[in-house]
């Protein structure tokens, strides 16, 4: 079975979990490739494309979109992931690629989605700027919060990728 594994990362915790998730793909010809070095062409010659990104103002990173609007063809399935700041994940995050891929018959076989703290260097100036706005009660609670994302995607999380790629491969 032909495999691609297709991220967009800017802080490396998506990459991390691609990476995870490609050594749960054993015994599998697999490509592990970022999204924007992925020739939209050749996405029509994988059996399953593993689609990745960080969350960004609630949804995939703008690139991954753009790779399957370009294709003319895809696969005949696919398996999301994505890392996410918040403590709880988005439910919507795919809404725009999965518009897309509904043209196509595509089968979604699962998501998996996981906490990564926020690395970007503005993302601390940014972060104090909206604890600043927020009732000392909002504040404590969302310090929390950030706290708890810290370090992740961690080995737990990591091993929870191979998992879910485990368990997608049990579905072909």
């Amino acid at each position: 079975m032909k495999i691609l594994v297709t991220y967009y990362s800017d802080t490396g915790n998506t990459k991390k979990i691609a990476e995870s998730i490609m050594d749960g793909l054993e015994n599998q010809e697999v490509d592990l490739i970022p999204v924007k070095e992925v020739d939209p062409t050749t996405l029509q010659s994988y059996d399953l494309v593993f689609l990745g990104s960080g969350i960004y103002g609630f949804n995939v990173n703008r690139k991954v979109t753009s790779l399957i609007k370009k294709a003319e063809k895809l696969p005949p399935k696919f398996a999301y992931f994505y890392t996410h700041e918040s403590i709880t994940p988005w439910p919507d995050a795919y809404k725009s690629v999965n518009k897309i891929i509904g043209n196509f018959d595509c089968e979604i076989l699962g998501e998996f989605d996981c906490c990564g703290e926020n690395l970007v260097p503005k993302a601390e100036e940014q972060r104090q700027a909206m604890l600043g706005r927020l009732t000392p009660e909002k504040r404590k609670e969302a310090e929390k919060n950030i706290l708890s994302v810290k370090g992740h995607p961690d080995d737990t999380d990591c091993e929870k990728a191979r998992s879910f790629a485990t368990s997608i491969l049990k579905k072909l």
